[in-house]
This record gives C-alpha cells, sequence and structure tokens, in this order.
C-alpha cells in the first residue's frame, strides 16, 4: 500500500501506521437500532492513521461513537478531535502513540 493522508489529521501515513475504523464500532454494528438509522453504512470503515484510532477511543465510548460520531464530519466538528488534531498534525509522519482507553466501554 502506498503512503495515503489521514481524514482526520491530514498527515501524509507511511505504511504500517494506518488502520481500519469502523464509524460504527463492529461490537454494536449488528444492533437493529444502528441498521435502521445507518442502513447501507453500517459496514463504512475509514483509513485513519494509528494515532488518530486510538485517540477516537480514548476520547468516546463505542456507544458514543455509534451514536454520535458515525461520520467523518461528526467527528471532525468535536473541539476534543479538533484539539487534538492541532497537537498532532505538528508531529512526524510515523510519529504513533498509543494510549488505553479511559472511558468506561457500555455496550
Amino acid at each position: 500500500m502506498t503512503n495515503t493522508n489521514c481524514p482526520i489529521c491530514k498527515r501524509v501515513v507511511p505504511e504500517g501506521f494506518w488502520e481500519k475504523h469502523h464509524l460504527v464500532p463492529a461490537c454494536l454494528g449488528k444492533r437493529n437500532k444502528y441498521k435502521k438509522a445507518l442502513g447501507d453504512d453500517i459496514d463504512k470503515k475509514i483509513l485513519v492513521c494509528v494515532s488518530c484510532g486510538d485517540q477516537l477511543h480514548k476520547l468516546f465510548t463505542e456507544k458514543e461513537l455509534a451514536d454520535n460520531y458515525n461520520t467523518m464530519v461528526k467527528i471532525l466538528a468535536n473541539p476534543e478531535v479538533q484539539n487534538w488534531v492541532k497537537w498532532v498534525e505538528k508531529k512526524p509522519n510515523d510519529f504513533s502513540i498509543t494510549m488505553k482507553s479511559k472511558k468506561k466501554k457500555n455496550y
């Protein structure tokens, strides 16, 4: 795979520093509530850098991601995500940080 830009932080992501992010977390995607609301977009994935993917899961529970942040527009509009982008966009393209989620997962 060639380098591509992260849709969140806009940095060029070298091979090995990206991941597929489910807009509706896979653990919730089979629930009728989300199937009805999102239809064919229920399984939509986006390619993001590892740091941004980890940050999304640090900031939000799976339920919050599914209910409130299931599109790129909604993700990018969040002030906490905007602050993250301002911080990480200054880091090198191969910068990767893994963080443990501090939010309780409530499925």
